[in-house]
């Protein structure tokens, strides 16, 4: 959502409560596509997300693991010599929905100009007191709609983070030689790399509830008739999900009684809603989700899984595999 370039940074960086990772894309000589991606775990305590906080308890310790996890920065050589040495890299930087707040509006009109699209966001958030405004910064972006024409513009996800919270994750970075060029809520990239997957938007055609699993939080986006109607976000535990997995059990309760109450609060805007289809998505396998999931809200359910990386024609070529590191497979694509 933010971005400082046109240019496609290769290289993703999640930062999560528990777990650190990084994501490299490779273009081979036949112009296919690979990923590389290696994950450390957070240092204990040094990384705790909110919205109005500073989420960095412990700049140093941050430091040190994402040295050892990014690896030192490359130099520019020219016919053998070095000409620019230990240059930060551009990266994409993805931070935890829980580090920030979302709302969807819905606008009669979108003026040409940035200034005057964020002038009329700000006024609207601020008239409908959707968001916290005062020291935040906003990005948005147009969600995909199958309605026609200038309606495709009406629907806007909306994101805002405290500017002290986003500095102090971009200073992180650039103290260990990274340039964050885009900085995007890692949900948002998930929904991207599943409708990229899924079809595109014919894959819109009915109504669904889109849920991640991350970092301790859940997001729901519910769509209806093509349109995203509503977004929420809500913190599960503050405990770690994969540290614990005596608590799976009422981890998993909590995230379908907060299911239900998402598709509640929904319908109480959208009475037509009538949703076909459950989209899970998590940086932790929870087997035991989908089948309960199923059985308490009556709704098949698909899971956003490596296949869908490999389906777009991106392939593994080192590195790891846990369901951490999709979201900076999804950052880089």
């Amino acid at each position: 959502m933010w971005g400082l370039t046109t240019s496609r940074p290769r290289c993703c960086l999640k930062i999560g409560a528990q777990t650190l990772a990084w994501g490299e894309a490779v273009r081979t000589w036949r112009g296919r596509y690979r990923y590389r991606c290696v994950v450390s775990p957070a240092p204990a305590g040094a990384v705790k997300l909110s919205p109005m906080d500073l989420n960095l308890t412990d700049m140093p310790a941050v430091e040190d693991r994402l040295r050892s996890l990014a690896g030192r920065n490359r130099d520019i050589r020219l016919a053998g010599p070095t000409w620019l040495s230990d240059l930060p890299r551009p990266i994409v930087l993805l931070l935890p929905d829980l580090s920030m707040r979302a709302t969807v509006l819905h606008l009669e009109q979108l003026p040409a100009q940035v200034e005057e699209q964020e002038a009329l966001i700000r006024w609207r958030l601020g008239q409908e007191q959707l968001l916290p405004l005062a020291g935040a910064k906003i990005a948005w972006q147009r969600f995909p709609s199958l309605g026609a024409g200038v309606e495709r513009s009406r629907i806007v996800l909306v994101v805002a983070i405290q500017e002290a919270i986003l500095k102090q994750y971009e200073s992180l970075c650039e103290s260990v030689g990274l340039l964050p060029q885009e900085v995007d809520m890692t949900s948002f990239r998930l929904f991207n790399l599943w409708l990229r997957a899924a079809g595109g938007r014919k894959r819109l055609d009915r109504d669904l509830l889109w849920v991640s699993v991350s970092d301790g939080g859940l997001t729901c986006f519910i769509m209806q008739e093509g349109r995203l109607v509503f977004v929420r976000t809500k913190l599960l535990s503050t405990e770690g999900i994969q540290e614990h997995e005596a608590l799976e059990g009422d981890l998993v309760d909590c995230i379908v009684e907060e299911c239900a109450a998402s598709l509640r609060a929904c319908r109480e805007h959208q009475p037509g809603l009538n949703v076909a289809e459950i989209i899970l998505v998590g940086d932790s396998p929870l087997p035991n989700l989908e089948q309960v999931l199923t059985k308490e809200l009556g709704l098949p359910i698909q899971r956003l899984d490596w296949e869908a990386v490999e389906s777009v024609g991106w392939k593994h070529d080192g590195g790891n595999t846990s369901w951490a590191t999709l979201p900076v497979v999804a950052g880089v694509m």
